[in-house]
C-alpha cells in the first residue's frame, strides 16, 4: 500500500468485475504473457493525458474557477502500475490459524499458480495522481491475483459449472484520496473508456467490520508472537493503543441517544487469545470468539448489552460460505453471520439486532467507518518500524507487520466484493433455471 494514503480518510468504492483492458492495467499476468515494458508504460500515459483532458469536460466555467483557484493549475497527470505489492496474509488469514481452529500442517503446492509464488495472495494495484500547484489527488485501484483468490478444489469446481477467462474473475476495490468531483471524473473516465459497469461505495456492515478487527489483531499478534509476553503487551499496546467502537442506533431508543462509544485496551485481544489457546495450538470447540468475549467484557464493567456484538463470528462465513441477502447493492445493513445457522438468522431478525449497529471501529493503527471509508495511520508504522517481526525470514521478505496487516485488510475488501459479485451472480442463474423450469 501507497505511503501516501496513510493519515487521510480514504473513501473506498467496490468495484465487482475488472474488464479485461483495465485488468491488463493493474494486475500481473502470467508470465509467458506478459506485455513489453515499454509498450505498457506507453499506454498508461497514454490514459493519463487522455484522462487530464477529460477532466474540464462538461463542467460549467464557474466551476472550473473555482477549481483553479483553490488547487491552481493542473500540472501533472500520472498512471503508475503497482507492481509486486506481495506480502505474507494468506497466512494470517488462513482460517486454521485462527483461535478456534485447530493447525494444520502446511502443504506444499507443487505449480499449482506458476504466477503466484507459492501460492500467496498477490495484491496488485494501479495509482493514478492529479497533481495541482497547491494539492495532490490521488486514486488507487488495488486487485488480488484471481489465481490465488481460489483454491485449486475451488477453482475446479468453477471452472465445471462457469468457465471464464481470468480477467472475469477479477474484483477490485478503488481507493480516493480527492474531491467528490475528481472522484465523479474518475469514474466516469472508467466506465466510458474501460466499460466498467458497477462501481458502488463500501459500507460495510457490523459483522464485516468485526471480522476485519479480528483479522488485523491476528495477523498483529502472529508477526510479535515470537517476543516476550511483556515484550508482546508492550508492542500490541504501542501499535494499537485502544480499541473504539461507535454503535449507532436506527431510531433513538431514549431521547437524544442516537450512538454510544465505547472504548477498551487493544492489549484485551491477548487475554482472550491466551484463554481460549491450548498447548497443542488449537484450542477448545465452542469458545466464544474475541467479539463475543468483548461483549460479556463491557456488560460485565459498564452493565451496557450491545447484542451487536453477539452475532456469530463472520470469518469462516466469509471464507467457505456467504450469508444470505448480502448483495452488493444492500449498502450497510446487511449482515454476513453463517446462512446454514437458523439461530444466527434469529438473532438478525431480532429487534436488537435491527435497531443497533456498529458504524465505526477505530485503533491507533487503522479506522474503519460503514459511512467514510478507512484512514490508515502512520503513527502504527512508525511504531515497529526497524524491528523484525518475522524470524527465520531473509532480509528482503521481513516486513513491517503494520503494513502486512493493512494489506490484509485490502485484500479481505477485495475477497468480500468477488464474493458478493459471485452470490449475485448465482442469484441471477438460480433465477434462470427456475424460468427455463417454469
Amino acid at each position: 500500500m501507497e505511503d501516501s494514503l496513510y493519515d487521510a480518510t480514504t473513501h473506498v468504492l467496490c468495484i465487482p468485475k475488472l474488464p479485461a483492458a483495465l485488468s491488463a492495467l493493474v494486475s500481473r499476468p502470467p508470465a509467458g504473457r506478459r506485455e513489453d515494458p515499454d509498450k505498457q508504460r506507453a499506454q498508461l500515459s497514454s490514459h493519463a493525458d487522455a484522462f487530464a483532458r477529460s477532466l474540464g469536460k462538461e463542467r460549467p466555467r464557474y466551476e472550473k474557477e473555482e477549481e483553479r483557484e483553490k488547487l491552481g493549475g493542473l500540472r501533472k497527470c500520472t498512471w503508475t502500475s503497482l507492481d509486486n505489492v506481495a506480502g505474507h496474509e494468506e497466512d494470517d488469514q488462513r482460517p486454521e490459524l485462527w483461535p478456534g481452529k485447530k493447525r494444520r500442517r502446511k502443504i506444499a503446492r507443487d505449480g499449482d499458480d506458476g504466477d503466484d509464488e507459492d501460492g500467496r495472495p498477490q495484491l496488485m494495484g494501479l495509482a493514478v495522481s492529479l497533481i495541482y500547484e497547491k494539492d495532490t489527488f490521488q486514486f488507487m485501484i488495488y486487485t488480488q491475483s484471481p489465481r490465488c483468490s481460489l483454491s485449486k478444489r475451488r477453482r475446479i469446481a468453477a471452472s465445471k459449472h462457469q468457465p471464464t477467462t481470468e480477467s472475469e474473475e477479477e474484483s477490485a476495490i478503488l481507493l480516493s484520496k480527492s474531491s467528490p468531483t475528481a472522484l465523479k471524473s474518475f469514474t466516469k473516465y472508467l466506465q466510458d473508456t474501460f466499460a466498467v459497469t458497477t462501481i458502488y461505495p463500501f459500507e460495510p456492515s457490523s459483522s464485516q467490520m468485526q471480522v476485519t478487527l479480528e483479522r488485523y489483531l491476528a495477523t498483529i499478534h502472529k508477526s510479535l508472537s515470537s517476543a516476550s509476553p511483556q515484550g508482546l503487551h508492550d508492542s500490541f499496546s504501542s501499535i494499537l493503543g485502544k480499541i473504539e467502537f461507535t454503535v449507532s442506533f436506527s431510531h433513538p431508543v431514549a431521547t437524544g441517544l442516537r450512538s454510544v462509544h465505547v472504548a477498551i485496551p487493544a492489549t484485551a485481544f491477548l487475554t482472550w487469545y491466551n484463554s481460549v489457546e491450548t498447548p497443542e495450538g488449537g484450542n477448545q470447540r465452542g469458545q466464544k470468539t474475541f467479539s463475543e468475549s468483548l461483549a460479556g467484557w463491557i456488560k460485565a464493567k459498564s452493565g451496557l448489552c450491545l447484542h451487536v456484538l453477539h452475532e456469530k463470528d463472520g470469518m469462516i462465513a466469509q471464507q467457505h460460505k456467504p450469508g444470505d441477502g448480502d448483495k452488493a447493492t444492500d449498502g450497510g445493513d446487511n449482515r454476513d453471520g453463517p446462512s446454514n445457522s437458523s439461530e444466527t438468522s434469529k438473532a438478525q431478525d431480532s429487534p436488537a439486532s435491527m435497531t443497533m449497529k456498529i458504524s465505526r471501529i477505530s485503533t491507533e493503527a487503522y479506522t474503519i467507518s460503514a459511512a467514510s471509508g478507512l484512514k490508515f495511520k502512520s503513527r502504527a508504522l512508525h511504531a515497529v518500524e526497524g524491528t523484525s517481526d518475522d524470524t527465520g525470514t531473509a532480509a528482503d521478505e521481513r516486513d513491517n507487520c503494520v503494513r502486512r496487516a493493512n494489506r490484509g485488510l485490502l485484500l479481505a475488501i477485495i475477497e468480500y466484493t468477488r464474493r458478493s459479485h459471485d452470490k449475485q451472480q448465482s442469484h441471477v442463474i438460480d433465477g434462470m433455471t427456475l424460468a427455463d423450469v417454469t
